[in-house]
């Protein structure tokens, strides 16, 4: 039998990362049955946007000072505080959806409610993976980390399709929410972190965080480019469903888009680690975003699923590559003392542009069909390829030091 080495023969990574699938892949079934049920409930895809809209609009609000909080408080605390809120709330959706005393606007109101809990968490689930593991493991973990994120999105959705299509959109919420308990057991399992980094009893300002991630030239092009990147991937989950009724799919149909997405991401890391590894060193991020662009536009023109679904995984693998490529550089090149505020800019540039953008794309499809709205996502990813391209400095540029 083969020995298990780097980050996941470490037992703290392990748990984690074995909690954070299975939470990831409740997420993803709940993420497409949301869809799939507001779509039901209103007939438009505005209001599938709409909801989607409020699960990012507290990142806008609130990540940037839970960023701070986690640099300043026990990151661990923090990440099992978030995932308690998102499983009361996600029970509570449940509930209402079974027996059928949901309205659209208590599912936005729930919505905006995970997004709070989200916005907590994840600068805090960032910046813990690297307390984790030893530097030299970092960049595999932070790989891994988004293997859990992707491995859901392949797994999730089909899983959905199946679940919604035999039980119900009940059953996928209801699942979701009882996934969120095993990722809490194993926050507490994890007890101290191995590789807890020094942190100084600063005033953790979050005006620091600001100026330290503008003032550094390749941390500044990555949080852009993490924004294009995130915007050009609203059309996968914003318009699945409507693109999944258009094909003449069932009900649920949606999943097997996204999970074709998510299947692409999980072939881009795992097939093709050589080449991953080399984009990373490299900074090749932006044949990422050429790749996701690409898969978009075939997206757009594809006739029914048999075209939809390769599409949909080259749009998958592209993203992958360009995801691990610009969160790698920004883990690096962000200090222990300021990683959390750091991390919070990256979450406010991945989730805080869906705010916008959901509900455009939304918009787009009901006045001139989900194929045009996904052609016009397509061209922030290429803008930003060109622009990644021509601008990012080598690694390693040295910081420059936070005001005083």
């Amino acid at each position: 039998m083969r020995q298990i080495t780097g980050p996941l023969a470490r037992r703290e990574f392990r748990t984690y990362f074995l909690g954070n699938l299975s939470s990831n892949v409740g997420t993803w079934l709940a993420n497409v049955a949301l869809g799939v049920y507001m779509l039901e409930l209103t007939g438009s895809s505005f209001w599938v946007g709409l909801t989607n809209a409020a699960l990012f609009v507290p990142t806008l609000l609130f990540a940037i000072p839970a960023g701070a909080l986690a640099d300043r408080k026990d990151r661990l605390r923090v990440l099992t505080g978030a995932q308690m809120l998102s499983g009361t709330l996600a029970t509570l959706l449940a509930v209402l959806v079974v027996l059928d005393a949901a309205n659209r606007y208590a599912v936005v109101a729930i919505a905006s409610g995970l997004g709070l809990s989200i916005a907590i968490g994840l600068p805090a689930m960032q910046s813990l993976v690297p307390s984790l593991v030893p530097p030299v493991e970092m960049a595999e973990a932070i790989g891994l980390n988004a293997l859990t994120f992707n491995l859901a999105r392949a797994v999730g959705p089909i899983i959905a399709a199946i679940t919604i299509a035999g039980a119900g959109v009940g059953l996928a919420f209801a699942v979701n929410a009882a996934s969120y308990a095993v990722l809490i057991v194993a926050l507490v399992r994890i007890g101290t972190p191995p590789f807890l980094r020094e942190r100084d009893d600063g005033t953790n300002r979050i005006r620091d965080g600001l100026i330290f991630a503008w003032r550094h030239r390749r941390i500044r092009t990555m949080l852009f480019a993490v924004m294009a990147m995130a915007i050009s991937l609203d059309p996968i989950l914003t318009l699945s469903p409507a693109l999944a009724e258009d094909y003449g799919l069932p009900t649920g149909g949606a999943g097997w888009i996204v999970s074709a997405w998510g299947g692409g991401a999980v072939l881009g890391i795992t097939a093709g680690r050589r080449w991953m590894s080399y984009a990373t060193k490299h900074g090749l991020g932006w044949a990422g975003l050429i790749g996701q662009a690409a898969g978009l536009g075939a997206l757009a023109a594809a006739p029914n699923i048999a075209w939809a679904i390769p599409a949909a995984v080259l749009v998958g693998a592209g993203y992958i590559t360009a995801a691990i490529s610009f969160t790698t550089a920004i883990q690096e090149d962000a200090p222990e003392r300021l990683r959390g505020r750091v991390m919070a800019l990256w979450s406010v540039s991945f989730l805080g542009p869906r705010v916008i953008g959901s509900v455009i794309d939304g918009a787009l499809a009901d006045a001139f069909g989900p194929q045009v709205a996904i052609a016009a996502f397509a061209f922030p990813a290429l803008v930003f390829a060109y622009l990644v391209r021509q601008t990012t400095p080598p690694r390693h540029t040295e910081p420059v030091a936070p005001a005083a």
